[in-house]
């Protein structure tokens, strides 16, 4: 049924949750993931918009993002190597939910796992804002995991 499963992580628990959820459906169905980390540049340098002096180099502000994009996505393909899945890892910048779409139509997804929030600032009621745009932008089934 699922032979390609794009799980989405950005560090939190409960993408470390839906990392164990997706690795036990990949290794029941056979299936390949991708593993995938979405950084967006935008918040990172948005708040020192205005204060052009005591602004940090664009450059080493996404020299940093990219380095915890390693690290998160280092530790979140634990359990698909303890289970034998094949997973490939893909470090994405830009906006989330756009990226997650992208990168599953790219890699031929059947399934999209993801939390249903993760680390960002405002939680919405029932969804995070992620989650919820995910859901309605995929060209395949999302898993929501909460």
């Amino acid at each position: 049924m699922f032979k390609r499963i794009l799980v989405c992580t950005d560090g939190s628990e409960i993408a470390a949750h839906a990392a164990l959820v997706a690795s036990d459906l990949a290794w029941k169905f056979g299936a390949d993931v991708t593993l995938l980390n979405v950084v967006n540049p935008a918040p990172l340098v948005a708040p020192y918009a205005m204060a052009v002096e005591a602004a940090p180099n664009t450059e080493e502000l996404i020299r940093i993002a990219e380095e915890s994009q390693k690290t998160v996505l280092s530790n979140a393909t634990a359990p698909f190597e303890r289970e034998g899945v094949n997973v490939k890892v893909r470090a994405e910048m830009g906006q989330p939910v756009d990226c997650i779409v992208r990168v599953a139509e790219e890699e031929k997804s059947d399934l999209i796992v993801l939390a249903s929030r993760g680390l960002g600032g405002f939680s919405r009621l029932m969804l995070g804002s992620v989650s919820d745009g995910v859901l309605h932008h995929a060209h395949c089934p999302v898993l929501i995991v909460r």
